[in-house]
């Protein structure tokens, strides 16, 4: 069973972008919405999405988003490479990723802009968490 995760327009890979290479749409939408990221690859092949998030709280977060090889038929996993987690933070996987979403809920319309929205409201939640002891909003069980 999946969930319906609401997104933009602009976080989406549908209609006339299905008409151009994906990683030149998914450049155009990083570049759009989260110009402070960039792209790397490995080969000729991107690899990852990285780059610095401010929460609202001012904090930020270096956040790597590992692009699969069997992108965008597999979901990202998403890294805070040198986040220290305080201890009992929910939402993340025992490999250090973080939990934006279940991996059944994932679809290959959403875009690598999707997954850092997806981050960012993840950082900012975890800055609620530390600051007043509880993780704002719907929580899913993992």
């Amino acid at each position: 069973m999946t969930t319906d995760m609401a997104a933009s327009r602009d976080l989406l890979v549908f209609g006339d972008d299905l008409s151009k290479p994906r990683m030149a749409v998914e450049s155009e939408k990083i570049k759009r919405q989260f110009p402070q990221m960039g792209f790397y690859a490995t080969g000729g092949t991107v690899t990852s999405v990285e780059g610095e998030l401010k929460t609202a709280d001012g904090n930020s977060y270096y956040t790597k988003i590992i692009v699969p090889s069997a992108y965008p038929y597999e979901m990202p996993s998403i890294f805070l490479p040198y986040t220290t987690f305080l201890s009992g933070c929910p939402h993340k996987y025992t490999n250090g990723s973080i939990c934006v979403m279940k991996p059944e809920q994932w679809s290959s319309t959403y875009s690598l802009a999707f997954m850092v929205a997806k981050a960012a409201i993840w950082v900012n939640k975890y800055d609620c968490w530390r600051r007043k002891g509880y993780w704002p909003g719907k929580g899913q069980e993992h």
